[in-house]
């Protein structure tokens, strides 16, 4: 485990559009702005379509599963991470049968309302890097872990 503490910089406001890619939008406003590190905070709205993924089991390497669906789905909630420009978002939705969620993909299409809300940070540099790990009863591999340097 590590932790940092950093400052809270510009925070920002985006409204995603009937019809347009939530993170299609996403990687055009981390660009336009040229925002490389931040917190998204949250996020709420609806979607007409939805694509996730999410992982399959609890074993080391990692295995992805991929999902769609369409209709009237709610989101319940975002969150995650840009790093190095990079976001890493997970989303929850809803629909009458239940919830459910995952990291967020190309094909999240808004509906009606689709907004999120991001802090930049500021003092230290965040990275992403590739570790081999040993975990018992997880096994072996390589994972993506969180680093923390001067900023």
């Amino acid at each position: 485990m590590e932790s940092r503490a950093m400052t809270i910089g510009k925070f920002h406001i985006l409204r995603v559009d009937p019809g347009e890619d939530v993170l299609g939008c996403v990687h055009e406003f981390l660009a336009g702005q040229k925002i490389r590190q931040a917190v998204l905070v949250g996020g709420y709205g609806t979607l007409v379509a939805h694509h996730l993924h999410w992982v399959k089991h609890g074993r080391i390497p990692p295995e992805n599963a991929f999902g769609r669906g369409e209709g009237g789905i709610e989101i319940l909630g975002m969150s995650g991470l840009v790093v190095d420009g990079e976001p890493h978002i997970h989303i929850t939705l809803s629909t009458r049968d239940g919830a459910y969620g995952g990291h967020l993909e190309e094909g999240c299409r808004a509906y009606v309302v689709c907004e999120l809300y991001f802090a930049e940070l500021e003092g230290v540099a965040l990275r992403r890097e590739s570790v081999k790990v040993s975990v018992p009863e997880m096994g072996d591999g390589e994972v993506i872990r969180l680093r923390f340097g001067e900023g």
